[in-house]
């Protein structure tokens, strides 16, 4: 008998070859639009490591885990035998693929990791609020600071613990372990001219200004 108001999935009995405490979940209704009812998804520990909120299409793909006290939501979607542990939280759209890792307090919001990136201790990988762009991870680069905006790690990039890399600009930042380097967004190159400045309201005139 079913004693929870969860009613996107279901904890199935199949479990992980090598941890045998994870098991797989089962949609128990079509999710978004990759998900239909009855497929199976990736493994969790418990219903507290991927929302079933109303409306929350955040899914775990393939053979990807979340475990431990580690939540995934707000569309937030795992692929591939990514991994999502400790007390790391994934929400708004983020995307975690290949061998990508998300552990001990890390925080990923609307951002992609890729490849064998790790985000670990207390790392940040947010997307900016100013220009809605988001960082990208890939290669076996690890983040143990904090990263915002436009930019992207690869290869061997290293952010260390107390280092910030925030880019709100057009430009895209690409860090690679050996060298830093910006691709121009294009509209950089063009002139256009100069806005004029909003008008000055009127002050009203007759009895309204004697007042």
């Amino acid at each position: 008998m079913r004693t929870t108001s969860n009613q996107k999935y279901e904890i199935t009995e199949i479990s992980h070859e090598r941890y045998p405490f994870l098991h797989r979940i089962r949609a128990l209704r079509d999710i978004g639009k990759k998900v239909k009812a009855g497929e199976l998804g990736g493994f969790v520990e418990s219903e507290s490591n991927l929302s079933f909120e109303t409306g929350d299409d955040a899914w775990i793909f393939g053979d990807a885990i979340a475990c431990n006290d580690a939540y995934v939501d707000k569309g937030s979607a795992l692929y591939g035998e990514s991994i999502v542990c400790g007390n790391a939280y994934i929400s708004q759209g983020s995307a975690l693929s290949g061998h990508a890792r998300a552990e001990d307090d890390a925080y990923i919001r609307g951002s992609n990791l890729c490849g064998h990136a790790r985000v670990s201790d207390c790392g940040m990988v947010l997307d900016s609020p100013d220009t809605g762009r988001a960082p990208i991870l890939s290669g076996t680069c690890a983040v143990y600071g904090r990263v915002c905006g436009d930019v992207h790690l690869t290869d061997t990039a290293l952010v260390i613990s107390g280092e910030e890399i925030c880019n709100d600009s057009l430009d895209t930042l690409v860090m690679d372990g050996k060298s830093r380097s910006v691709i121009r967004d294009s509209s950089r190159d063009e002139l256009a001219p100069q806005q004029p400045p909003p008008p000055t309201p009127q002050k009203q005139k007759g009895r309204e200004m004697s007042r």
